[in-house]
């Protein structure tokens, strides 16, 4: 009957007829009663002994799991693990990864001379890190003698040939040149030679930076002090408050401090024996600037707004001169002092422009307009004279024609008065002033309706003939013209003064006379 073969686990294999063999499997199974069966089973135990000894490509055709074969060509003994043959006691000896791998499987690369672990998912690189005739790249154990002879033994991160970063466990200098490390530092140190090379990420602590101890940077976190010099190289340069209410920057050229609150007031404080107080304000809603102590200016104060106010008891000028109008190039307009008096007219002490002098007057103006100033009336001045400019007293007098300067006058005509004539001696009053030192009755009217009359001093006088100094000066022959009193002379005419200088010509000119002087 026929043979029913089973596997170690039980499993039937295969049935093999009687008088029969089956070569199905590696080795050849015989049938009851098979002939010549003897050579079938030592041809059996020499494929056992030699374990199917044969070529790569010439290996077992069907295997069973766990059957053994030794592969002639790589010279390996492997297992069948029901799907491949895998290389017992080594790594599987190949130019690509295995198809089929389990957890701990062990490759060699043969292509690139490499060993790979299998992870359970992925082939993991065991060494070396660098492949055959490629460069080499990882952490690489290394020893050198340093500069004392003694033997130092560090780690250099590799990378493509290039030692990054070197680690040791201490100081030296190597008797070796190594790239970019002429002296090893103990600690993980970068190459000196490799551009752009540095650490990143997060470092927990540091002994310096730059070159600079740790304990020299100013920190942002908390206070701080410095004895050097800040300096911050941009426009827009210091914010300051939680809520970055004060800027300090520059813009173009200027300096610019701001408090960007709304209406925000910027307050200069001060120190005073202890207690803070405020110096300068700035009102933030107005541009106001108020100072609260004395405000002293050593140099030039120009002020260009249109009305400067000073609110003072006393206000102290040590300036002797107080210039007005400065710098007007155009038509000259009324320039002095206007005082506020409440409900009363204003008065002032102007130089009025239109009359070429000063005047002391009542106006309802308050100096806010530019121009001539609006007279209301002249107001009196009280003052004591040591001296004048001029030298006459003179008053203004409605005069029935127009008068040149010398001329002599008298009452009467179909106004005040009129021109001197022979005929009214007894009527002279007196000489048209040329530059009266004190002029009454000046608002009467202009020189040509309302001319002033020396009553008295020093004026110069129309007169004709030879005159000698201190001759009497009468009324003369011609309208308006005087003469000097000749001896020979009968009756009485106006005497007018007397002479202070000499002409010794015929012509009439002027004579500086003294008037009223009998």
């Amino acid at each position: 009957m026929a043979y029913t073969i089973n596997k170690t686990d039980g499993t039937a294999l295969v049935t093999v007829a009687d008088g029969a063999i089956n070569t199905t499997y590696s080795i050849t199974l015989i049938g009851k009663n098979y002939a010549g069966y003897g050579e079938v089973l030592n041809e059996n135990q020499i494929k056992l002994s030699e374990n199917f000894a044969n070529t790569t490509a010439n290996a077992p055709a069907s295997p069973l799991t766990g059957q053994t074969f030794y592969d002639t060509t790589t010279n390996q003994l492997k297992v069948y693990d029901g799907a491949q043959f895998k290389t017992t006691g080594s790594a599987v000896n190949s130019q690509s990864s295995p198809s089929a791998a389990a957890q701990g499987d062990l490759w060699y690369d043969s292509a690139n001379g490499q060993l790979y672990v299998y992870s359970g998912s992925a082939w993991i690189l065991v060494g070396p890190t660098s492949s055959s005739g490629g460069t080499t790249s990882g952490t690489i154990v290394s020893t050198v003698t340093d500069t004392s002879g003694v033997s130092q033994t560090y780690l250099a991160h590799t990378i493509s040939d290039n030692v990054v970063a070197i680690t040791s466990q201490n100081s030296f200098t190597p008797g070796t040149t190594i790239t970019g490390f002429s002296t090893i530092t103990a600690g993980t140190q970068i190459s000196s030679t490799i551009s752009g090379i540095k650490f990143t990420g997060t470092a927990t602590d540091a002994d310096a930076l730059g070159g600079i101890a740790a304990a020299n940077y100013l920190r942002s976190n908390a206070d701080d002090t410095t004895t050097g010099t800040i300096t911050i190289q941009n426009d827009t340069s210091l914010v300051l408050g939680a809520d970055g209410d004060v800027s300090i920057g520059m813009s173009s050229n200027d300096f610019n401090i701001q408090n960007t609150t709304a209406d925000g007031d910027i307050n200069f404080k001060i120190n005073d024996g202890g207690v803070t107080k405020s110096a300068i304000v700035i009102d933030g809603a107005t541009g106001d600037v108020t100072t609260i102590a004395n405000l002293n200016v050593t140099g030039n104060v120009t002020v260009s707004g249109t009305t400067t106010s000073v609110n003072t008891t006393n206000m102290e000028i040590v300036d002797p001169l107080l210039f007005l109008a400065k710098g007007k190039t155009d038509t000259a307009v009324d320039a002095g002092l206007i005082i506020d008096r409440g409900v009363s007219l204003n008065a002032g002490i102007i130089f009025d422009e239109s009359e070429d002098e000063f005047a002391v007057i009542y106006t309802t103006e308050d100096g806010t307009t530019a121009g001539n100033v609006a007279i209301s009336s002249y107001a009196n001045m009280r003052v004591t004279a040591t001296s004048a400019l001029y030298s006459d007293l003179a008053e203004r007098y409605h005069a029935d024609a127009v008068y040149a300067p010398g001329t002599l006058v008298s009452l009467g005509g179909e106004k005040e008065i009129t021109v001197a004539k022979k005929s009214e001696e007894d009527g002279f009053f007196g000489v048209i002033s040329t530059d009266p030192a004190f002029k009454m009755n000046s608002n009467a009217g202009s020189d040509e309706t309302h001319p002033y009359v020396a009553l008295v001093g020093r004026v110069p006088v129309k007169v004709k003939g030879v005159v000698h100094k201190g001759q009497r000066i009468i009324v003369g022959q011609e309208d308006g013209i005087a003469e000097t009193e000749q001896p020979t002379q009968s009756g009485d005419r106006a005497i007018v003064g007397r002479a202070l200088e000499e002409k010794l010509y015929e012509d009439t000119d002027f004579v500086e006379c003294v008037v009223g002087v009998k």
